[in-house]
């Protein structure tokens, strides 16, 4: 990764994240490869040598300590001289709004205000890497936002290197200048946040990034002399027209350009009105500024549930009721592999 990125490790738990984090930071040992940390290898090094801090999801501060004393922790562990200790400390305090708090004690603090000290402490480190686990998982919803907005503003601000690992999507798509999603121990896709939407690398991205995720149908490329060429997409008894799909790509220099996919449709491009596409709404979901709709469309391999995202001027259908969407911006992915067409 490059210098100065918000790199995002994303993916379910257990898939992988929290490992690689520690690995970075010599807590935990790889079983193969090295680690470099700018062009350095420090593979081999002990934790406490790296030029590296963490932020724990538990905050990780000393209780009985103030606000003060757990900042320039480090630093006094580090022998960093009286005057040095106190500027650094301060201006960290100063940064992440905390100049009032210095003579109060982690118990006397709210869950967003422990979350700045951690901050705070990892910054007057000074280091190379700044890692982070989770750190916003155990505050509240709008808390959450708030240091969100204060945590991006700051890497902005200071311009450092940081290594953030989250399940959660929001974080990651309003956080990071790219994205590493993982799953099952093995990185499935690198990206900006934009292309890790607009083009997922394969099937389980596509489920796992968007809220509500991709809906994938199972669904037939046949060949059609009425479309120049073009394979037509159906999913069921339902045409959807034709596409261009593996134009000048692997897919479509493989001879994949037709026969059965899955085919990926982002809520928000399933459009409701006199599209090919016959669905009966099973429910329905009000979040005040957008609607989602649930509903069942029926496939070659049966009835699949899908959700369209509306807003909430379109009168609302009633549950029961059947409608019908037309479909915009497809996705295919292998069948078999899972990986994108």
């Amino acid at each position: 990764m490059a210098h100065g990125e918000f790199l995002i490790l994303l993916g379910p738990s257990g898939c992988g994240k929290s490992t690689a984090l520690r690995m970075i930071a010599g807590l935990d040992q790889p079983s193969s490869g090295i680690i470099l940390i700018d062009g350095a290898d420090v593979t081999a090094v002990e934790p406490q040598h790296r030029n590296v801090a963490m932020v724990f999801q538990s905050y990780a501060l000393y209780p009985h300590k103030t606000v003060r004393h757990n900042i320039e922790f480090p630093l006094k562990n580090r022998r960093v001289p009286h005057d040095e200790r106190t500027r650094r400390t301060d201006e960290a305090a100063r940064l992440l709004g905390l100049s009032d708090l210095m003579d109060r004690r982690p118990g006397q603090l709210s869950g967003g205000q422990r979350q700045r000290v951690a901050l705070a402490r990892a910054i007057v480190r000074e280091a190379e890497v700044f890692l982070m686990d989770e750190p916003l998982s155990n505050l509240d919803a709008l808390t959450r936002v708030h240091t969100r907005a204060e945590l991006t503003e700051l890497h902005q601000r200071l311009g450092v290197t940081i290594i953030y690992v989250t399940h959660d999507q929001v974080e990651a798509m309003t956080m990071g200048t790219r994205i590493a999603v993982m799953d099952q121990g093995r990185l499935q896709q690198v990206g900006t946040p934009e292309e890790i939407y607009r083009t997922p690398a394969n099937r389980f991205v596509a489920g796992f990034i968007g809220s509500p995720p991709m809906n994938l149908l199972p669904a037939t490329l046949n060949p059609s002399s009425e479309t120049n060429g073009l394979p037509t997409v159906w999913i069921g008894t339902a045409c959807l027209g034709a596409t261009s799909i593996g134009t000048g790509s692997q897919a479509q220099s493989q001879g994949h350009s037709q026969g059965p996919v899955l085919c990926g449709i982002r809520p928000e491009h399933l459009h409701r009105g006199e599209g090919p596409l016959t669905a009966q709404v099973t429910a329905i979901e009000s979040l005040g500024h957008e609607r989602h709709l649930h509903c069942a469309v029926q496939t070659a391999d049966g009835p699949r549930t899908v959700v369209a995202r509306e807003s909430m001027d379109a009168a609302s259908p009633a549950i029961g009721s059947e409608i019908h969407f037309g479909a915009s911006d497809l996705h295919f992915f292998d069948p078999a592999t899972g990986v994108r067409r």
